[in-house]
């Protein structure tokens, strides 16, 4: 059972950051009611079952909502305007070649620049220009927890700074490599805001900034088993790998590719999957952390 407190719809926009709110659990609407999960240790009204899904997912990033995949319903417009009152509500097909750039339709407002806070981290970008994922939120903090202060760590794909910030945070000397000039400048202005300076934000292609030996290396990108081999001529006994990827049914194929390049470069290693969120009915992101022996 879910612990809640009903307010009128109206009221909605103005309780949702308040500190009994549980930000975990989705809201209930029903008409002009809504039902407000309430966190553990807070008084609250009645409990309701856990309830189906009904509303469409979505992403909210500062004032803006957007929508991913298939394309959304007037009544998916309708819910999200009068629940959250945006600027604007972007639908993004997907992304385009090498720098990931959004392809974005504005159903409704317009976009700009915004500022987003996630788990600490304060991001400003301008969601039609770059890519933004809210889905790995729990990963970022997955692989920030294993951070020790002072590893040398390079983070291969950085985009505006989405796992560079958080490893930084934790103490980590981090190279962040991204190879769009947009999203670079991103990277910069968010090392610059978080008060990050151990991230030194390099823009260019990733294969051609591996230098040294690094304790740590952030692969964050569909494709990044095709750079696996570059990486792992910059590794030593106890570096940690973290290789995002696609898994469709299951792993049998990448755990083979994986094995067989660990053997051309004559290393041992642990691998251990986590996934990160389902991409498609068949397929999984999942992140394969590779820990040399």
């Amino acid at each position: 059972m879910i612990p809640v407190r009903k307010i009128d719809i109206t009221s909605l926009q103005r309780v949702q950051s308040e500190s009994w709110v549980d930000q975990s659990t989705k809201i209930f609407v029903d008409k002009n009611i809504a039902y407000i999960p309430v966190r553990k240790g807070y008084p609250y009204e009645l409990e309701l079952p856990p309830r189906k899904k009904k509303q469409r997912g979505f992403q909210r990033v500062g004032d803006i909502i957007l929508f991913h995949g298939p394309c959304p319903t007037k009544a998916d417009l309708f819910f999200v305007i009068n629940t959250f009152s945006p600027t604007g509500v972007l639908w993004i097909h997907g992304h385009r070649g090498i720098t990931r750039k959004p392809v974005v339709s504005c159903l409704y407002g317009y976009s700009h620049e915004i500022t987003h806070k996630e788990a600490g981290i304060v991001y400003r970008f301008d969601p039609t220009r770059v890519m933004f994922s809210q889905g790995n939120r729990e990963e970022k903090q997955r692989v920030a927890k294993q951070v020790i202060p002072g590893e040398r760590t390079i983070d291969m794909f950085a985009g505006i700074g989405y796992f560079a910030l958080h490893l930084a945070k934790m103490g980590a000397d981090v190279e962040a490599v991204e190879i769009s000039p947009i999203a670079y400048r991103y990277l910069c202005m968010n090392a610059f805001i978080n008060n990050l300076p151990n991230i030194h934000h390099i823009c260019g292609n990733s294969l051609h900034n591996l230098s040294g030996i690094y304790d740590r290396i952030h692969m964050g990108h569909f494709d990044a088993i095709s750079f696996l081999q570059a990486a792992l001529q910059h590794v030593k006994k106890g570096s940690m790998l973290h290789l995002h990827m696609v898994t469709d049914k299951g792993k049998e194929n990448e755990y083979e590719t994986i094995r067989s390049m660990l053997d051309d470069c004559a290393l041992e290693a642990k691998l251990s999957w986590h996934k990160v969120k389902k991409v498609h009915p068949r397929a999984w992101h999942t992140v394969c952390d590779i820990q040399i022996l």
